[in-house]
């Protein structure tokens, strides 16, 4: 009898076990990434274009002074200053037609998405992230890669591209009919991490106009663009 109570005890905690490892197994296999390491290195470059497109109903609605100015633009570099993983630190040009340049500095946390200044540059990401990984993972955005698509550089090959897409509403709390909704695409390369392109709509509804903004990737001395 004594023997056949031990074998009892001894399936039923061997039931307990496979399903606590199976329980494990899954709740591992279920768990997003814990963290974001930088894929870009000291001396990377990035050169981007920015454009803005506007359009009202009303023909009276002016288009906001600082966003024509995005138009003027000549370009955007970004040069990578120093990695401190997780933190990026950044040199930031923002060059006119009319040959005016700002310059400034930055950093870019990968984990969390802080980034100061907080107008400054916040476009780099984690390296290696894949579909359905949180593209901050320490931080308040839960936002995730929604899938990893190949792109063709002609001469530079072909390199991952990490997308995101996001809506965002926004509503004026002391007026209820003043909206704003936000249409954002975003591309990234999943080796650096780094911004290739960014969409950016937003349609208000008072006064009801769009404003659209892009950024794309003129030039770097990562990879050959052509």
């Amino acid at each position: 009898m004594a023997k056949r109570h031990s074998g009892k005890i001894f399936i039923a905690i061997l039931v307990v076990v496979i399903v606590v490892l199976a329980f494990i197994i899954f709740f591992a296999g279920s768990q997003p990434n814990q963290g974001a390491t930088p894929g870009v290195n000291v001396g990377d470059e990035f050169v981007y274009d920015i454009r803005g497109f506007w359009s009202a109903t009303d023909s009276s609605t002016q288009m906001p002074e600082a966003f024509s100015q995005l138009n003027m633009t000549e370009l955007y570099k970004i040069t990578v200053t120093e990695v401190s993983d997780p933190e990026v630190s950044i040199e930031a040009i923002w060059r006119f037609k009319n040959g005016t340049e700002y310059k400034g500095t930055g950093t870019v946390n990968v984990e969390t998405g802080i980034y100061n200044p907080t107008e400054g540059f916040w476009a780099i990401y984690g390296a290696n992230l894949k579909a359905n990984d949180r593209i901050r993972p320490l931080g308040p955005d839960r936002a995730i890669v929604n899938e990893t698509v190949t792109s063709n550089y002609g001469a530079g090959g072909t390199r991952e591209t990490n997308r995101i897409s996001l809506i965002r509403e926004y509503y004026d709390a002391d007026d209820p009919t003043s909206t704003k909704t936000e249409y954002i695409n975003i591309n990234f390369d999943r080796k650096t991490g780094m911004l290739v392109d960014l969409l950016d709509r937003s349609v208000y509804s008072s006064p009801q106009q769009t404003l659209t903004i892009t950024w794309k990737l003129r030039d770097t001395n990562v990879w050959t663009i052509s």
